[in-house]
């Protein structure tokens, strides 16, 4: 009796917090629900994983902004009221979360102590577990899509001044997606390169001068497999190398601009040059092996 009582107060206090939520975000008629319990697990996880990196990367921000807005109070009203205003977008976007993935854990921690631990089973005698979970991972989603819209528009108030803000997770993410698809190509010469290796073996015992030839294409094919590693552990190891150039998950640099009719360039960072470098390094590895392999 006493574990029934304590199991409704929890619902109770769920239920009461998530009205408090959702007067913000809205309920929606449809939720997408999760398929099991592991799937909960795995979400629960990501969720706490974002809000882990979000509130450091804002925290690291925020002592930024200390000094930034305040400027721009006496030199700039327009730029100091982007700021402000998306700073706060953030920061109650964090907060939404960090509610959201608290009543989460609650409403978990409701199903695994009731009796009947069904994802399906009726949590208030209104709708299931299943559903509600899905209704606070509508939420979740909408305060994350909340805290990039507030990124994007402190982006929007430094270009103003031809700066640029870099969130170096954001920043590194951003670049393993693009580099993406250049590993996918390289994937596809890589069964041409074995073909070849296979060839290789057979002239072993043939010529001598073609033998002479096929070992120097091969030393080559292997000279580019150690650059292209190479290049891929970089992009790998970004974020840490980012962050360890700066110091902190978020930095400020200057734009290219025109002042006093010269063009002053931005100072873009060590491991920005260095990607940028090494993008037209693969490309040009690629393309080299794609002519290595058609000349044999």
């Amino acid at each position: 009796m006493i574990k029934t009582l304590t199991n409704f107060s929890r619902v109770f206090a769920f239920t009461g917090t998530l009205f408090l939520v959702f007067n913000c975000f809205g309920r929606r008629a449809k939720v997408e629900t999760p398929r099991d319990i592991h799937t909960v697990a795995a979400n629960r996880l990501s969720i706490e994983q974002w809000y882990e990196n979000n509130r450091k990367d804002t925290d690291d921000l925020k002592k930024i902004m200390k000094d930034e807005i305040p400027n721009y109070l006496f030199t700039n009203l327009k730029i100091y009221e982007i700021l402000t205003e998306n700073m706060e977008i953030m920061e109650d976007a964090l907060d939404d979360v960090d509610l959201l993935k608290q009543n989460l854990n609650s409403v978990m921690e409701v199903l695994q102590e009731s009796d009947d631990d069904s994802l399906q089973s009726i949590m208030d005698d209104e709708s299931s577990y299943e559903h509600e979970i899905g209704l606070v991972y509508s939420d979740i989603k909408a305060a994350q899509m909340e805290f990039e819209k507030g990124k994007e528009g402190l982006r929007q108030g430094f270009k103003m001044d031809r700066r640029r803000i870099v969130f170096i997770r954001s920043q590194t993410l951003s670049w393993k997606k693009e580099f993406h698809h250049l590993r996918y190509e390289r994937s596809g010469l890589g069964q041409a390169i074995q073909e070849y290796n296979v060839s290789l073996n057979e002239t072993i015992f043939k010529d001598r001068h073609e033998n002479k030839e096929a070992l120097a294409i091969s030393i080559r094919l292997e000279q580019y497999r150690i650059e292209l590693d190479k290049i891929e552990l970089f992009i790998a190891e970004s974020e840490r190398i980012a962050w360890e150039e700066t110091g902190s998950w978020v930095c400020i640099r200057p734009m290219l601009s025109l002042q006093n009719g010269q063009l002053r360039k931005g100072i873009p960072l060590d491991c920005e040059k260095k990607y940028d470098k090494g993008i037209r390094d693969y490309k040009r590895i690629l393309r080299d092996i794609s002519i290595e392999l058609d000349s044999i």
